[in-house]
Order: C-alpha cells, then sequence, then structure tokens
C-alpha cells in the first residue's frame, strides 16, 4: 500500500482501490503505475478519481433503474481518466 500523508482515509482508500483496478486494465504498466503513484501526487488524484468513478459505475450498472446514459457517461469518464493516466506514464502531461 501507498502511504499518502496528509490524505484523508476515504480518499486514501479510494486512491488504493484505483490504483488497483488500473494496474489491472492496464497489465503492461503495473510496475509503472505503482512507482509513479508513489512520487506523483497528480497520479495518486487520478486513481482516487478513478476508484470512485468505478464504484459508481458498478453500482450503476447493477441497479436496473439507472439512466442508460448516466452509466455511458461515467464509461467516458473511466476511459479518459485511463488515457490520462498513460499520457502522465509517457511523460506526455
Amino acid at each position: 500500500m501507498i502511504r499518502k500523508e496528509g490524505v484523508a482515509p476515504i480518499a486514501r482508500h479510494a486512491a488504493e482501490q484505483g490504483l488497483a483496478r488500473l494496474m489491472m486494465k492496464l497489465p503492461a504498466t503495473r510496475k509503472t503505475i505503482r512507482a509513479a503513484a508513489a512520487s506523483q501526487p497528480l497520479l495518486y488524484e487520478l486513481c482516487g478519481a478513478y476508484g470512485e468513478a468505478c464504484s459508481v459505475l458498478d453500482r450503476m450498472r447493477k441497479d436496473r433503474s439507472a439512466d442508460p446514459a448516466i452509466i455511458a457517461e461515467y464509461e467516458i469518464i473511466c476511459a479518459e481518466i485511463e488515457a490520462d493516466v498513460q499520457r502522465i506514464l509517457l511523460g506526455d502531461r
């Protein structure tokens, strides 16, 4: 687990979940993502945003009454965060 001093426990949990999900989604960059998240606050924050967006998306996909347009919007958000992470890892911030 990556320790980030001064990060609220809830935000830290979302970031760790997001980091784990990104490592599964982008297996070729697992080692790089973990190391970069430990040293780059922006990437760590993106992991948190990704963790939160994925959690919401998972809940909405299980909810039969969820609006398909909102589900599609969260799918786009997750894909955009994945692309942002890949850009950061490649140094193209």
